[in-house]
């Protein structure tokens, strides 16, 4: 059900900013994007009590089309570009990842999963003799992020939905060893009810999250020039469910809404820093798949 609701949301009302008209010096430049991070939605989940060493959420990966959640970012990283460089051509990516991959990360320590993205990234672009014609390449490579952060778990790559299912004054320990109680249990923490926009304070809720970097690449020696980690979240309950379960508060469809809008306004913001919401824009046909 959950990968229906991902392909009906993949036409959602995209980002769209007018293009600004003020003068610059830079030359027009042709950029090439794309986005490595939509073939994988993690799942995750808060538990109850544990032992200390053991992991206090369950982890679980949804293999999704690759093309529908990569759309959305597309969509935020074009529109950002329209507005910041008008004058610009924009070339779209097909990401299409080797499927020896998935394996790779799967094996790998998580401080060492960037570096392998952007390794098979760089290898294949450099199979496409079209970077002979593009200036740059900006590109949306999940950030395997180790720390903890706002009321959220740590070990997050990528786009997900973490679950932190109830109120309950669990006892948290993380792999250090340290009581993470009262971090989680804090009763301040502001909610978003998904329906209104209303905020509210809550220890329970769903929260779709997105955490990457983009990485600037010079299309011709594929040299890393810039790097821009970002991570983004929000916190969804609802305040007049009658269900103490965070999970029934909120549909699957008001999540897979919420995540896509939330992706699309992360990587927007990664370049412009604002949001700027404007008409329907129909994003062009890819014209390279590396």
């Amino acid at each position: 059900m959950l990968k229906r609701l991902l392909a009906a949301a993949a036409i959602a009302l995209p980002l769209a900013a007018t293009a600004q008209q003020a003068q610059t010096t830079r030359p027009a430049q042709t950029i090439a994007l794309i986005s490595t991070l939509g073939d994988q939605l993690s799942i995750v989940k808060q538990r109850g009590r544990r032992a200390s060493g053991v992991d206090g959420f369950s982890r679980r990966t949804l293999q999704v089309d690759p093309q529908l959640l990569n759309m959305a970012v597309l969509r935020g990283l074009d529109s950002a570009l329209a507005a910041e460089e008008p004058d610009s051509r924009r070339v779209m990516l097909r990401w299409s990842a080797n499927p020896g991959l998935a394996e790779q990360l799967n094996n790998a320590s998580f401080e060492a999963r960037d570096a392998l993205v952007l390794e098979a990234l760089r290898e294949r672009l450099a199979q496409m003799p079209q970077r002979a014609d593009w200036d740059r390449i900006e590109a949306i490579l999940p950030r395997y992020a180790w720390e903890s952060r706002e009321g959220m778990p740590n070990r997050l790559g990528g786009i997900g939905i973490y679950v932190k299912p109830t109120g309950n004054q669990w006892e948290l320990m993380d792999e250090d060893g340290i009581d993470r109680q009262q971090e989680y249990a804090d009763p301040d923490r502001i909610t978003t009810d998904p329906r209104t926009g209303e905020q509210q304070k809550d220890k329970a809720y769903v929260a779709p999250f997105i955490s990457f970097e983009r990485v600037t690449l010079d299309a011709k020696t594929l040299a890393v020039v810039a790097r821009r980690p970002q991570f983004s979240h929000t916190k969804f309950s609802d305040p007049k469910s009658k269900s103490i379960d965070v999970v029934e508060q909120v549909s699957p469809a008001e999540i897979v809404t919420q995540l896509n809008t939330l992706v699309e306004q992360a990587v927007y913001r990664s370049v412009r820093g604002a949001v700027e919401v404007g008409p329907v824009k129909t994003l062009p046909r890819n014209e390279g798949k590396p």
